[in-house]
């Protein structure tokens, strides 16, 4: 199987090059066109060569990480295998390039390929949340949906566990309708609904601790609690990878290194050498700086590798992403999937300057940003009894 890879970034589309399998192995080529660009697509993996490459550890069943990217996950996974079903498949039975071909156009960031498996068409009328939330619930518990076809397209290629939709919300969010890219006064939004497993309140739980992250310097992109008349609210996020321009590549951490988000596979002095190295900002470095005593002060030990991410600017520098999927979770056995100077749990602000320092952060302002997070989460009563929740 073939399938060209094109980059649809802001407004601009170009052919990237050619994934093939030849006897269960992937390769990749650039197309000369595209080397001449100097786009750095995917800096560490694939450099801009003029020759085959081919992953040989199979980190991802043979695709490159930038590629993998553009795959869902979770609730994504699970509404193509629905799909894949009634045409006796599997998601897990069909090749990476299959699957590839089944996103198409529809991936998150800005990659495309063709030929895509179906084309996606619009539908007219606005989206009810809360009865496509009671659809998600059944497909969770292993019903059938009269509209799986709806969900996937709403769907895009989005990751993580929880059933979610991508759609365009009017400014006064008031109005949904399908679409990713925006277009007179709607803007592209990404909304999740709660999973049979999940608290009740959890998306009024995540909206907070969205507006607490703001206040703690994190950087944070545009959210919302949409209203629900079964829940507290479903939490939404305005997309950042994409603009009025259009389309943003974006890359995940666990792409860019092939570091599995599955497992325990990387810590934070890897991430802020990551940011280093590839942004070459200070500023950005601090972004990550932030993000990590975040996460472990309001108790995310859900920090894999794929909740990190980095986007292409129209300048063709990688800069950090808005911060995202920041609410508290267990992560495994207790302890933070991305470790602090060794530690996973018990961690101290003397563990923050330690990492931190060597990237040109003083003590003193390590103690600062702690203090301010601090701060920020003790906010959280405040939010919680304006939105109605304990």
């Amino acid at each position: 199987m073939r399938l060209h890879v094109f980059l649809n970034a802001y407004g601009n589309r170009l052919f990237v090059g050619v994934l093939e399998e030849r006897e269960k192995r992937i390769y990749f080529e650039y197309a000369p066109e595209f080397l001449r660009l100097n786009i750095p697509l995917s800096p560490f993996m694939l450099p801009l060569k003029q020759q085959v490459f081919e992953d040989t550890k199979y980190t991802f069943d043979g695709l490159f990480g930038v590629f993998n990217d553009s795959l869902p996950d979770g609730w994504g996974c699970l509404l193509l295998d629905r799909k894949l079903q009634k045409k006796g498949l599997s998601y897990n039975a069909i090749t990476p390039l299959q699957r590839l071909s089944l996103i198409g156009l529809n991936a998150m960031g800005a990659l495309e390929y063709e030929p895509a498996d179906e084309t996606d068409k619009e539908f007219s009328g606005d989206i009810v949340l809360d009865a496509l939330s009671m659809e998600a619930g059944k497909i969770l518990q292993g019903n059938s949906s009269e509209v799986l076809d709806t969900l996937l397209k709403l769907n895009g290629s989005s990751a993580g566990a929880r059933p979610k939709i991508v759609a365009l919300v009017s400014k006064d969010k008031k109005t949904l309708i399908h679409g990713s890219l925006a277009k007179d006064n709607y803007e592209p939004w990404l909304i999740k609904f709660n999973s049979s497993l999940d608290d009740k309140d959890i998306g009024a739980k995540e909206y907070i601790y969205s507006l607490m992250a703001k206040d703690a310097g994190v950087e944070m992109p545009d959210t919302y609690l949409f209203p629900s008349k079964n829940s507290s609210g479903h939490f939404g996020v305005k997309r950042f990878d994409r603009t009025l321009e259009g389309k943003v590549p974006i890359h995940t951490a666990c792409g860019l290194l092939h570091a599995s988000h599955r497992v325990s596979s990387l810590d934070y002095t890897s991430l802020l050498k990551l940011t280093a190295v590839l942004t070459k900002d200070v500023r950005e470095v601090e972004k990550m700086v932030r993000l990590m005593i975040f996460n472990v002060k309001s108790g995310n030990k859900d920090d894999h590798s794929k909740n990190f991410s980095f986007m292409l600017n129209q300048d063709n520098v990688w800069k950090i992403t808005p911060a995202y999927d920041l609410t508290p979770s267990e992560g495994i056995n207790g302890e933070q999937t991305s470790m602090v100077n060794g530690k996973g749990k018990d961690i101290t602000t003397e563990d923050f300057i330690k990492v931190a320092v060597p990237f040109g952060f003083d003590e003193k302002k390590i103690r600062e940003i702690v203090s301010q997070t601090e701060d920020a989460l003790s906010g959280y009563q405040k939010y919680a009894k304006d939105i109605g929740i304990k």
